[in-house]
């Protein structure tokens, strides 16, 4: 391994935290490198045999590579038809939408199956491995209806994975963690590779430290087939190797071949570039050197992943981390690849950066995309509300509206016909003075075969000293009016601005570390709320005094994870329930934590919260007895938890801070205080 390489990976590591990065280069997968982030220097150890080398992380994301795999050996072997619909193989998958009968295998494999995204409930477990996602995902899906016709587009489907693992186990006969053990492992020379279900507490798992040092339980994620797989560094890379061409010990070349096609043979630059399973078919940088590489990333909870091969060079990479993100993984993966080519005499080099030129005068034709559209990033939330406007046909002038802040940007025409973006607002001076940003977003406006208008942009993200990031994708839509009975809107108004509290998942969801949810009313749009949850802001349009719903229809993963929400009056109050799973109540039905309390009884999947009253403020309560299956938090007045019974060592003395809240979890039994 290049020494300059490996001074990069000593960085990389300080920066996001202990990290295992593993390559298989024709041959046996080998720890190339394994650090701690306690330091600038790291802790190199080429080829290894350190504790460090063997860490188990979650691999994310990844995951879905491991049960696309499955599927199609299972295929290879003639059990099962991957463009067979699901309904074949789990008769009871059924969903409040007629059109879910379409939905094939192949379609849950490309993100194409128009599923809603993500099923949240029982998803992430703070060490705890109950089985609560897995039973209860086809009874979630029951209820929801698509947001695409099945093989409309490709838009990231979580929900696709976990169903495409519950086909596995009754095809197989095995239960999926047997499955990935017994097969994909053990064909793959995989020694420390399986699930939550066996790896729960394993001795070897990465440390689970937050950025403030604090020491957590770790997660487990129990989405298996969407993201719960867990491996060693060395174990991906040999996974990886796998998908060499002419290493058939997995899969047919067939089969090979089929992941690695481009699910809408690249027929538009703005759509996702995947296959099956693999986010990434084709990449720029190394198409043009004649080399095929695919890739995957994964991010969970503190762990993140990026595994990436060249099948017909043989070369397999897999970087994880405890820190950072998938997307900095991928950068260290890229470097490693590049340096293994490089010593092979391959040199990769950088894609040139795109130069644009500019236009004064903007043609009035483009008078027609003015207006108010839906904008989101590529994970599904940030949702923000952009009026579009041309002042003097001189720039495109962008207002952003989200749910708590605005902001402008401010955009030039191009030769091309798109937009760059510059590098500040023009406000009241001269546009012809204002230079374009040194790495622009530039967008232009696209119109669909279903006649809407879109908003497509190739964005640049930078890294000093490690590399950039690009992508192209559809980030936006045309809004529609959406006028209503006042009636209507004053029922949702009453809602608004006002916190709603988590009260429904497992007693050790991780959710409940960010378990508070605001809807805002859109001062801009009337008739849309946006709706702030832990896992970001979405925009949902009213469609009467119960319902609200996902607007949008941009057809690629900045329109995955949305989802529809309820309004119902429950027997403490009104409840808000999310087609995630997921239910709420409001902050002001939760009754006040009393002097006199001794004792809290705790029931499955019924959050008990308690505000924290001024004649309580600023003391602490004593716990005197906690049952094994159960958590308690405490939240400031901000929302910011201050207490967590997942952190180690946290603690008896649970602090009471003035407007806070306290809240109690567990299966059954009851907390005692004194």
């Amino acid at each position: 391994m290049n020494k300059n390489t490996l001074k990069y990976a000593a960085v990389f590591t300080a920066v996001v935290g202990l990290t295992g990065i593993a390559a298989a280069a024709s041959g046996k997968a080998e720890p190339v490198y394994a650090g701690g982030g306690d330091s600038a220097e790291g802790t190199l150890t080429v080829a290894a045999e350190s504790d460090e080398s063997e860490l188990i992380y979650c691999v994310g994301s990844v995951s879905k590579i491991y049960v696309t795999a499955a599927a199609l050996r299972l295929a290879d072997e003639g059990k099962l038809d991957i463009d067979a619909p699901v309904s074949a193989y789990i008769p009871e998958f059924t969903m409040a939408d007629e059109r879910y009968g379409q939905i094939t295998l192949r379609m849950l494999m490309d993100h194409t199956s128009g599923i809603m995204g993500t099923t949240e409930t029982g998803g992430f477990l703070m060490d705890d491995n109950k089985m609560a996602h897995h039973d209860s995902l086809l009874g979630t899906l029951a209820g929801q209806r698509l947001k695409a016709d099945p093989g409309a587009y490709a838009a990231y489907c979580n929900d696709g994975f976990d169903l495409l693992e519950q086909v596995v186990e009754r095809v197989s006969g095995m239960s999926y963690t047997e499955y990935v053990k017994s097969v994909l492992a053990a064909q793959t020379g995989g020694k420390n590779t399986g699930t939550p279900v066996d790896l729960c507490r394993a001795a070897a798992l990465v440390p689970a430290y937050n950025a403030d040092g604090l020491l957590y339980d770790n997660t487990m994620t129990m989405c298996f087939g969407a993201g719960g797989v867990y491996a060693t560094a060395s174990d991906v890379a040999s996974f990886g190797a796998a998908f060499f061409k002419g290493n058939d010990s997995l899969l047919s070349e067939q089969a090979k071949e089929a992941m690695a096609e481009r699910w809408d043979k690249g027929a538009d630059i703005y759509h996702d570039r995947n296959g099956l399973g693999w986010d990434y078919v084709s990449m720029e940088k190394y198409e043009e050197k004649g080399i095929s590489v695919v890739a995957k990333g994964g991010d969970s909870d503190m762990n993140h992943a990026w595994l990436m091969v060249a099948p017909e060079e043989e070369i397999s990479v897999a970087v994880l981390s405890n820190g950072g993100s998938s997307t900095l993984n991928a950068l260290m993966a890229t470097a490693v690849m590049d340096v293994i080519l490089s010593e092979r005499g391959i040199e990769t080099g950088e894609i040139e950066k795109e130069q644009y030129e500019t236009l004064a005068e903007i043609p009035g034709e483009y008078e027609r995309f003015e207006g108010i559209y839906l904008v989101q990033n590529d994970m599904g939330d940030g949702a923000e509300i952009c009026r579009i406007s041309f002042p003097d046909h001189k720039y495109l002038h962008s207002e952003y509206y989200g749910a708590r802040r605005r902001s402008v940007t401010d955009y030039k025409l191009t030769t091309e016909g798109s937009f760059a973006e510059l590098a500040y607002p023009v406000e009241d001076g001269d546009p012809a003075e204002v230079k374009l940003a040194m790495n622009p977003t530039v967008m232009e406006f696209i119109s669909g075969e279903n006649g809407r208008d879109y908003i497509a942009a190739k964005m640049v993200q930078s890294f000093p000293g490690m590399g950039d990031s690009e992508r192209a994708t559809y980030v936006g839509e045309r809004l529609d009016e959406n006028p209503l009975d006042a009636d209507v809107m004053n029922v949702w108004l009453s809602c608004c601005n006002r916190d709603l509290l988590l009260c429904n998942d497992v007693w050790s969801s991780n959710a409940y570390n960010s378990a508070f949810t605001r809807l805002y009313a859109s001062e801009q749009m009337s008739g849309y709320l946006y709706a702030v949850m832990g896992r970001g802001s979405r925009l949902l349009k009213i469609v009467d005094e119960k319902t609200l719903i996902a607007p949008s229809t941009i057809p690629s993963s900045t329109n995955r994870d949305i989802t529809d929400a309820k309004l119902y009056a429950g027997e403490e109050g009104i409840r808000l329930s999310t087609g995630t799973g997921m239910e709420y109540r409001l902050k002001e039905d939760i009754p006040y934590l009393g002097t006199d309390l001794k004792e809290v009884a705790l029931k499955d999947r019924d959050a008990s919260w308690y505000r924290i009253g001024t004649d309580m403020a600023g003391g602490s309560l004593m716990l005197e007895e906690r049952p094994e299956h159960s958590a308690v938090y405490v939240y400031n007045k901000y929302g910011d938890v201050v207490y967590n019974s997942h952190v180690r060592d946290a603690g008896d003395e649970l602090p009471l801070p003035e407007e806070g809240l306290i809240l109690f979890l567990g299966e059954s039994g009851s907390i005692k205080f004194r």
